[in-house]
């Protein structure tokens, strides 16, 4: 029999005699959520806090299994997590389960918060030190970021996550030998670790060390070839290159790996209008824009691209979008320059509208007079 499914019987036959027992109801809880029967074990968990509420396993339990069902559930989570920690308000893992909640939740400012009173709790616990820096490095930042990541990396050396988040914050600085040197480090130890390989790429692009970049890249690839990420900033360095068709073939690459990439279709897009490639870079930036709705400088883009066409009436409704955009962003002097290339597409587009309407009528018309010209013709031959 199932480990599991013995304990649950067990359970269930003290619960026949002891039917009060709040802390067998929530062991039996527990024992029904590792069977990822998450329904019986938030009865049971709730039999429980009915018995006692002041059991602060049972309301952690049931935040726990709240937070199994999904990232919905996690504000019930969150709920169920504070009122154990009202009876135990220095448990460490009740704070970390608090902290998952506040992360599901999207709640970066007070997860960070929950997570420094975590560090002040366990001191040495390096987890939570390169943690608390992932949330700043979130936030942009960047220098209390690399603090938490040295402050990790004293507690133990060795840890490659670290180095990699930390080479980030390092080159989004823009100290570039400080990234380079802990993107090469983080290589050294973890020579396997195709993410750490294309973060050096990635810190030498932005250095300016686009063969050593390349270089980083493609060991990151042979590492991970489904990685589309490592495609698309292969693509940027031979952008960066001027290799434009090879730029094209990596970020088309990309895209094969990961269809809805919208950076990857951004940045071919730009690089297609480089190559006046017109028509494929409309349909780069039309897949872009069906993802992300609010980057004005791609709506003027692809407005730019359908007025090469000659397709004023495609970039009216772009340069308008573009328009709200901009100002919605207070960018005055760029909301006005795309008002008025919005303005001269639209009466383009009258034009084009009228001249197509008026060539229709004229093919009409010849047909209307070729066919009347064959009845005759066919009216002819029957007399003779």
């Amino acid at each position: 029999m199932d480990p599991v499914d013995a304990s649950l019987r067990a359970v269930d036959k003290h619960l026949k005699g002891n039917p009060d027992d709040a802390s067998a109801w929530n062991a039996k809880g527990v024992f029904h959520a590792q069977k990822r029967e998450f329904g019986e074990a938030l009865r049971s968990l709730d039999r429980a806090l009915k018995l006692d509420p002041n059991l602060a396993q049972a309301h952690t339990n049931r935040g726990r299994v709240l937070l199994a069902l999904g990232p919905e559930k996690a504000n019930d989570a969150l709920r169920s997590f504070d009122s154990a920690l009202k009876l135990t308000p220095e448990d460490v893992q009740i704070l970390h389960d608090k902290a998952s909640a506040l992360h599901a939740m999207g709640r970066v400012d007070e997860e960070l918060a929950c997570v420094r009173r975590i560090s002040k709790l366990s001191q040495n616990e390096w987890g939570v030190w390169v943690r608390i820096g992932d949330i700043e490095l979130e936030l942009g930042h960047f220098e209390t970021a690399i603090k938490s990541y040295d402050t990790a990396l004293e507690l133990k050396d060795d840890l490659v996550p670290a180095f990699i988040r930390r080479a980030i914050a390092f080159g989004l600085l823009e100290q570039w030998k400080e990234a380079i040197k802990s993107a090469e480090t983080a290589t050294k130890l973890e020579p396997d670790n195709s993410e750490a390989w294309l973060i050096r790429g990635d810190v030498y692009l932005r250095a300016g060390k686009h063969n050593s970049a390349m270089k980083a890249l493609k060991k990151a690839s042979e590492l991970d070839p489904e990685d589309a990420s490592v495609e698309n900033t292969m693509g940027m360095v031979a952008y960066k290159d001027g290799k434009l068709k090879d730029a094209v073939k990596h970020l088309r690459r990309a895209i094969i790996r990961k269809k809805e990439y919208p950076t990857a279709l951004r940045n071919l897009g730009f690089v297609l209008m480089e190559l006046e490639e017109w028509s494929e870079a409309a349909k780069a930036f039309e897949s872009y824009t069906s993802y992300v709705k609010d980057d004005p400088d791609t709506y003027d883009a692809k407005s730019t691209a359908y007025v090469r066409m000659d397709d004023f009436c495609s970039a009216v409704d772009g340069w308008e979008l573009a328009r709200k955009l901009y100002k919605k962003a207070d960018n005055s002097a760029e909301a006005e320059r795309v008002s008025a290339l919005g303005r001269a597409a639209r009466i383009n587009c009258t034009r084009q509208t009228k001249a197509v309407k008026e060539q229709r009528e004229h093919d009409r018309s010849q047909r209307r007079f070729s066919d009347r010209h064959e009845i005759r013709r066919k009216k002819e031959r029957k007399k003779r």
